[in-house]
């Protein structure tokens, strides 16, 4: 009994003297411990005022392969917190012509871009290459494009709440049946720009709210009729960067809009090498243009970044191989791109990003 008593004392005296060891610690470095705590948010507070470099971003390769086929002409949207990846052309025989290959109808998903899970193989959009995809009114909308299963360019519109199961929201838009033009969200709107249908390139525009409705804002705008475009909203303008006119040498101009009618050319002089088939991407409050074709059977692997659309800079050393028909993605604060056509007309299935 004494000595469980002993045990019990000493164990209170070791209890006391560590109290009073804190106590006089605290009191003695003038130590807060609600200061302690706001030391994490301050660091944040830090990290965030630490300005952007762009030098500072490093490219990583996340997938090669990645589980779907390799393909180019393809799109790729964020949608749910995820990446979404939709329809394509396949890595065919390169002596046949396009219309001949296998043209995929699948949608895949990933949250990292090494784990890809298939949602369909059979969206009801069809064997579908060079269409246009955007997220709106909480769908993901697909627009226009070549689909096998027709053997034709198509102006039909398709939207999805989760990537699987797709509706027909019209079979025959107003605009003509058309591939490699570009679409993007603003003011509220659905736009569909340029591209290329039956009779040759186009430079109309037209809008809708609903995907079944358009309006065309113009039918002639002055940059020159052109596919392969890309448009991107950035400083409250939609920004058209480059495109081809078939048979020709890509473009290597910039055009702004506030109301998709009235353009103004930003620049005719840039510094990259004229292209289509590109990515355009905004990221970090900056343009940013990555890969592409020459438009006379070179693919490029450069990137280049801009804060006005005017004065264009390049990040060197993009480790990926020059391509056509990419699509790219900002996602988790990085820059994401995967698939394409080869110089040498192969394709591929590999996803890289660039970040931190």
């Amino acid at each position: 009994m004494k000595k469980a008593f002993l045990v019990l004392f000493l164990i209170f005296i070791a209890w006391a003297l560590t109290g009073l060891g804190f106590y006089y610690y605290f009191e003695r470095f003038e130590i807060n411990i609600e200061d302690m705590k706001e030391i994490p948010e301050k660091e944040e507070e830090i990290s965030e005022k630490i300005p952007f470099d762009p030098e500072r971003l490093v490219w990583t390769l996340t997938a090669d392969p990645a589980p779907w086929q390799k393909r180019d002409a393809h799109t790729v949207e964020v949608f749910n917190d995820k990446i979404l990846l939709m329809g394509g052309i396949e890595d065919g025989d390169i002596a046949i012509p396009y219309e001949y290959h296998n043209h995929f109808s699948d949608v895949w998903e990933t949250e990292n871009g090494e784990n890809w899970n298939l949602v369909t193989d059979e969206a009801e959009f069809g064997q579908r290459r060079a269409h246009v995809s955007l997220i709106y009114d909480g769908k993901i909308w697909v627009l226009g494009g070549w689909e096998k299963g027709n053997w034709q360019l198509m102006n039909d519109v398709w939207y999805s709440e989760d990537g699987k199961t797709w509706n027909l929201a019209v079979n025959n838009a107003s605009w003509s049946p058309r591939k490699g033009h570009s679409a993007v969200v603003f003011n509220d709107k659905m736009y569909i720009i340029g591209g290329v249908d039956n009779r040759g390139a186009l430079n109309d525009v037209w809008i809708s709210d609903n995907g079944v409705d358009w309006e065309q804002v113009t039918d002639k705008a002055p940059w020159t009729a052109r596919y392969d475009l890309t448009a991107a909203v950035f400083n409250n303008k939609i920004y058209l960067v480059a495109g081809v006119v078939p048979g020709l040498e890509g473009e290597k101009d910039v055009w702004a809009t506030e109301n998709g009618k009235d353009w103004t050319l930003l620049t005719n002089d840039v510094p990259w090498k004229g292209r289509h088939g590109h990515c355009l991407v905004v990221f970090q409050n900056r343009l940013w243009i990555l890969a592409g074709w020459s438009g006379l059977g070179k693919g490029y692997n450069d990137v280049w970044y801009s804060e006005d659309g005017i004065n264009w800079q390049e990040l060197a050393g993009s480790p990926f191989k020059g391509r056509e028909d990419p699509d790219c993605a900002v996602y988790d604060d990085k820059i994401w791109i995967m698939g394409g056509m080869l110089t040498s007309g192969r394709r591929l299935n590999d996803v890289w990003y660039l970040g931190y």
